[in-house]
């Protein structure tokens, strides 16, 4: 009996090919998730809409800066097929990477000024922090990536759980009696746990491949790579830091024209939607970016991308679809009733956050074609439509609406950023966009229990409902894509 347990359920998370990498990355994934959830309702009963604001902003400064940190050399690591190049590369991430902090934490001394820019004086203090933040953030992404390239699945895994571990423990403890430490307990809590898992990451990092990154740091060679390289700084950077911009670009503004309450509450919906289909999105991200380029001298990145896509469009349909029909009513009874305005923001922006998860990983198509050109006017095209969107929706001075044009916008943008991707792959049309129409009428049947539920205003009732119809969704997926197809068990030992 065990080994025939162990051969059906061993073979899934292999170190070798690529489901058993992602579902690594998952199971992490969602233990870290799970533990997320879990405190959520906690931490949203110690900490204010306002705190939540401006730890928000701050983390969105910290992710627009990592962006442009090193130069977006690190995604060129998968390129070198021998390990002292792609070490060189590391190397020279690391060294760019060190000087951006420096200067960041020089701009970080005219932290009042720049608050006061940022339409938000109560954020002084923190912009004294981003500094440290981005050092913490990008030395654990350096460490991630090289061992991304080594597949280390399981050390990557380990150094989530860890993150996410710390970072709840420190912002449960900051929260209650007698610290009740407001925005820093929330900011220090983020700084802990990238501390901890870039500790753990790069343990490994060195540990596993000493020998080879003690002989890399070359200066030549690091020049000689970064001239190699060098659409990487010309056209991936700023693409990337355009879309880093625009998901981040609605918590700027909605500072900017409203108040740090109203951006709490849509950081909620991101929390809600965007953080679960992003540790999803990130997984298969980690591992699509080392199997494409393989796939893409195969001749197989069509079939290797549309399956992912396909993939990626059913894990988050129903999630999405759900709070859309009674977001306001879960985050009521889930959050506390000071948050149920953050459900009637998820019902504005929810598809645009939902498209965005799924994009999010076949951008590293861009990278494997070598269309970066490409991705950076993409990027720029959906800079201007969103960014005009909000800042319309702003001027109007109704949060409501400029949440609507954000997320229309948003959606189409995705929309058609998904299309270029798949078409780029060399996907046909028909495959690329029958999986929305299918989960879509998958989700249906178990939405109509909870549309049904929603107008008795029971917060438990509908909270039950949405997770037994969530259950049985995922039932159905997996029943019909057969995603644990079954194997022969090898034979039973003589006695």
């Amino acid at each position: 009996m065990m080994p025939r347990l162990r051969h059906r359920f061993g073979h899934l998370f292999s170190e070798r090919g690529f489901r058993g990498p992602v579902l690594t990355l998952l199971s992490g994934s969602t233990a870290v998730m799970g533990l997320a959830y879990v405190a959520q309702p906690i931490l949203r009963r110690l900490y204010t809409p306002a705190a939540f604001g401006l730890m928000d902003v701050f983390v969105s400064i910290v992710g627009i800066l990592m962006t442009c940190a090193s130069l977006r050399y690190e995604d060129a690591l998968m390129q070198p097929e021998e390990d002292d190049e792609a070490a060189s590369l590391w190397w020279l991430a690391l060294v760019l990477m060190t000087g951006f902090t420096l200067l960041t934490a020089v701009a970080a001394l005219w932290n009042e000024p720049l608050a006061a820019f940022l339409g938000e004086p109560a954020l002084a203090p923190w912009l004294l922090l981003v500094a440290p933040a981005l050092f913490a953030v990008r030395l654990s992404k350096l460490a991630e990536l090289w061992l991304t390239r080594a597949l280390r699945f399981r050390t990557i895994t380990a150094a989530q759980m860890a993150q996410t571990l710390a970072m709840l423990l420190v912002r449960i403890g900051a929260g209650l009696p007698p610290l009740r430490a407001g925005t820093g307990g929330l900011v220090g809590g983020y700084l802990a746990g990238y501390l901890i898992a870039g500790g753990v990451l790069l343990r490994q990092v060195w540990r596993t491949s000493r020998p080879v990154l003690s002989t890399a740091f070359r200066p030549a060679r690091m020049v000689a790579l970064a001239r190699r390289f060098r659409r990487y700084p010309l056209f991936s950077m700023p693409a990337t830091l355009l879309s880093a911009v625009l998901m981040r670009l609605p918590f700027f503004l909605l500072l900017y024209y409203f108040d740090e309450t109203v951006v709490g509450l849509l950081g909620l919906a991101f929390v809600a939607l965007a953080t679960p289909l992003g540790l999803v999105g990130n997984a298969v991200a980690q591992v699509f970016f080392v199997k494409a380029a393989e796939a893409r001298r195969d001749g197989t990145l069509g079939r290797l991308s549309a399956a992912v896509h396909q993939r990626l469009v059913a894990l988050g349909m129903f999630p999405t679809l759900a709070l859309l029909v009674a977001g306001p009513e879960l985050f009521a009874f889930v959050f506390g009733e000071a948050w149920r305005t953050g459900g009637v923001y998820v019902q504005y922006v929810g598809p645009w956050l939902y498209l965005a998860a799924v994009a999010a990983p076949l951008t590293r198509l861009f990278d494997v074609l070598e269309r970066q050109r490409a991705d950076l006017l993409l990027s720029l095209l959906m800079f201007l439509v969103q960014g005009g969107a909000l800042v319309a929706g702003g001027l109007s001075g109704d949060v409501l609406r400029t949440l609507l044009y954000a997320g229309v916008a948003g959606a189409a943008m995705r929309l058609i950023q998904v299309d270029v991707l798949l078409r780029a792959a060399g996907v046909p049309v028909g495959p690329a966009w029958r999986p929305y129409l299918r989960y879509g009428l998958f989700s249906l049947p178990f939405l109509l229990p909870l549309a049904l539920v929603v107008p008795l205003a029971r917060g438990w009732l509908t909270a039950g409902t949405a997770l037994l119809c969530g259950l049985g969704y995922a039932a159905l997926v997996v029943h019909r894509d057969r995603l644990l197809e079954r194997r022969p068990a090898p034979p039973t030992p003589p006695a």
